[in-house]
């Protein structure tokens, strides 16, 4: 049988009789009785020999501290149980274990001795392996000991308790000290997980990006860290970037791996060459780039779309145009995959949204994207309040409408040069968001092409408002430009 024991997989199972002291008779054992549990799993040689009945022993003294852990202990050899018992039985002054506290399992031909790695083939006995068990099934730790020398169950205790804070603890750790905080030791030159750190390319109240080389694609790209205490589940967070990383458009910027890594959840993305949008349009946008790339903007959240990817924080800052004026709309990685059951009604309140802040481009462009993302209220409303739409303001579940919205925001923006609240502080842009109905006062400001299809994409109700393909297909985003211009000479780009 070969070994298929790896930390961080599941344990092989096992299926074993066992005896305990203060048992009659026998029992079957598995790995799947430990689940919920954690299990410290002993292979020895043989009973009744000279190193065994003294390493035991001083596991046995310590139970209670195991149990206190929520740990079982499991000690397994060649032995029968026949054996076994008669060791249990036997005084320890004559060679026997005495009333040991935790069970003696019988692995006879050595099936679960070759299953965790640990046979002997020549003398047909187990070392001296040691593994700990997950409540999940998984293993968390093992070692390997020289059939000579025996192992003590201080040092075990002391890795339990690192392995159960979840955290990383350095080789002196003790369960007095703290664990070590990873994202403070995220600098140039460190590696986390396949990544080694080239920069920090910028940082928000959601985690911070850095410029890092992939060690196993051998290549640049741009890592997003996020903060652990960001979100109420990680999971739930890691979950929906790995459905916007299903996401492939030439306009969407490109997720390449959504992970954990050293207890910190990251998203590999494209390493873009660009400045954001909005300094683009601090610069001045002329007509015929602002509808370009609008249309290029249009193209990709229409994909998104089709594939039930809703943004939540489309605004300028995030979308990233190229040196070859391409736009690239980035931060689809904490985007909310709307599935037919988390579809509703639009006065449904949405349960939680995790928002979004950055992008991953060179420092000085990507700290424009780095922006206050959360509204006051934690309860539910997340996103750019300058660019939320009036659902989102009130914290309604979020559809591909409440993008039509903020798309029309933006393009408000790209046409005329200034954001749709300007002067209005945060309060104020959630009240007007709330109470007022934008499109008429926002549409005034435009040219006449222009208000027609900028009116409907601002309509308060979100059952009004087109979708993103039938805004590609009215005028005048619906004839085909040239891409932009490039970003100009001077603005801060990756390298």
């Amino acid at each position: 049988m070969i070994s298929h024991c790896q930390v961080g997989k599941p344990a092989p199972e096992f299926s074993l009789s066992c005896v305990r002291a203060d048992e009659e008779a026998p029992r079957s054992v598995s790995l799947s009785d430990y689940r919920g549990r954690w299990l410290v799993l002993m292979f020895y040689p043989r009973d009744f020999s000279f190193v065994c009945p003294t390493e035991l022993t001083a596991f046995s003294a310590h139970v209670a501290d195991f149990a206190g852990r929520e740990c079982d202990l499991l000690a397994v050899s060649v032995d029968s149980v026949e054996l076994h018992r008669e060791w249990l039985m036997t005084p320890p002054a004559e060679g026997g274990l005495g009333p040991l506290r935790f069970p003696l399992a019988s692995d006879p031909q050595g099936e679960a001795a070759r299953a965790y790695g640990v046979w002997v083939e020549q003398k047909e006995v187990a070392t001296r392996g040691l593994f700990v068990v997950d409540p999940d099934g998984v293993l968390q730790y093992l070692v390997k000991h020289n059939l000579s020398v025996g192992r003590r169950p201080e040092e075990v205790l002391r890795v339990l308790d690192a392995l159960r804070t979840g955290g990383l603890c350095p080789a002196n750790w003790t369960s007095a000290d703290g664990t070590i905080d990873p994202e403070q030791c995220l600098q140039p030159g460190r590696i986390l997980g396949r990544y080694r750190i080239r920069k920090l390319i910028g940082s928000g109240s959601f985690g911070s990006v850095f410029a890092v080389w992939d060690l196993r694609l051998q290549r640049m790209v741009a890592l997003k860290v996020l903060h652990r205490d960001v979100f109420e589940s990680r999971d739930v967070a890691l979950a929906e970037g790995r459905a916007a990383a299903a996401l492939s458009h030439p306009n969407i910027c490109t997720i390449y791996a959504v992970d954990e890594e050293d207890g910190l959840p990251v998203i590999a993305m494209e390493y873009l060459d660009g400045v954001p949008l909005s300094q683009l349009i601090q610069q001045g946008l002329d007509r015929k780039d602002a509808l370009a790339l609008a249309r290029q903007i249009g193209l990709g959240m229409a994909v998104a779309h089709s594939q039930d990817v809703v943004h939540g924080d489309l605004k300028p800052a995030n979308v990233i145009v190229t040196t070859q004026g391409i736009a690239k709309i980035v931060d689809f990685g904490l985007a909310a995959a709307t599935t037919a059951s988390r579809r509703t009604e639009p006065g449904d309140r949405n349960q939680r949204r995790p928002g979004v802040d950055s992008a991953s481009v060179e420092s000085e462009a990507f700290a424009a994207t780095i922006e206050g993302v959360a509204g006051p209220s934690g309860d539910g409303i997340q996103g750019t309040p300058a660019y939320m739409s009036p659902e989102q303001a009130q914290g309604r579940r979020l559809t591909p409408a409440s993008d039509v919205f903020s798309f029309g925001l933006m393009w408000y923006e790209m046409l005329t040069g200034r954001p749709a609240h300007a002067g209005r502080s945060v309060l104020e842009t959630l009240g007007v968001l709330e109470t007022q109905d934008l499109g008429p006062e926002l549409a005034a400001d435009v040219d006449e092409p222009f208000r027609p299809l900028l009116l409907a994409m601002l309509a308060r109700d979100p059952r009004r408002r087109p979708s993103m393909n039938e805004v590609l297909q009215t005028a005048p985003l619906s004839e085909p430009l040239t891409a932009a211009h490039s970003a100009r000479k001077g603005h801060p780009a990756a390298h």
